[in-house]
């Protein structure tokens, strides 16, 4: 009889052990949130892509470099050349008696070139070329600045994110081990640590929401279109 019930309590214990590891696989499995993820450490060549798409669609946004741009077409002889058009009437005289005479209309072309302001036009065409390449680097460096802000910004966010996952898990076991009423319940308000933590990852999100702000205002872009190009594959 001891035998038996030595097997008895084996198979129990077996049982137990059994039902016990596939739960603790399951949580661990379920749980890849708490594995950090990789930090950027320099500029790929997506970066790069990426800013030469930016950079592209602010050019094309920004009024100054349109401006430019169109000083080097028609526009800069406007204040050269005038044209005048003119309407003109003749008479012709017959000395038959049927028509005694007859009135025609014409009209009159005259376009008049200011010889100077032309010499000058033409002088002053590298510098507006100039103009326009200097408007067009000016956006390019914006854009970059705005960019690597913006990059450096959810970097930090992430690093704060990162910190605050203790707290974060531990909430959680509070949570199941004392229910919400529960005298028991944990204040994190008395932690500094998790004061500190809490604060950090604050200002890291209001940092990368302001640098994203910024690289979408110069670009031109809503703020979404902006996380829609960069997370395209």
């Amino acid at each position: 009889m001891a035998i038996y019930r030595f097997l008895d309590l084996f198979i129990v214990f077996f049982a137990i052990i059994g039902t016990c590891f596939p739960a603790v696989a399951s949580v661990e499995k379920s749980n890849p949130s708490n594995e950090a993820e990789p930090l950027q450490t320099e500029i790929s060549q997506r970066d790069i892509k990426i800013i030469e798409q930016l950079v592209a669609i602010a050019q094309r946004n920004s009024s100054q470099v349109q401006e430019t741009k169109a000083a080097l077409g028609l526009s800069a002889f406007v204040d050269i050349m005038s044209v005048e058009l003119s309407p003109s009437q003749s008479t012709t005289n017959y000395s038959l008696p049927e028509v005694s005479s007859e009135v025609g209309q014409s009209f009159s072309l005259t376009i008049t070139v200011d010889p100077i302001k032309f010499f000058s036009t033409i002088s002053q065409a590298p510098i507006r070329q100039a103009r326009w390449s200097e408007a067009k680097q000016q956006k390019r460096i914006a854009v970059v600045q705005y960019y690597f802000a913006y990059l450096q910004a959810r970097q930090t966010a992430k690093i704060s994110a990162y910190r605050m996952q203790k707290f974060t898990g531990a909430s959680s076991i509070a949570s199941i081990n004392y229910p919400t009423n529960s005298p028991h319940k944990v204040n994190y308000l008395s932690n500094p640590e998790y004061v500190a933590a809490a604060t950090e990852m604050l200002s890291s999100n209001a940092r990368e929401q302001l640098a994203l702000e910024e690289l979408a205002a110069c670009i031109g872009l809503s703020p979404q279109a902006i996380i829609d190009l960069i997370n395209e594959k």
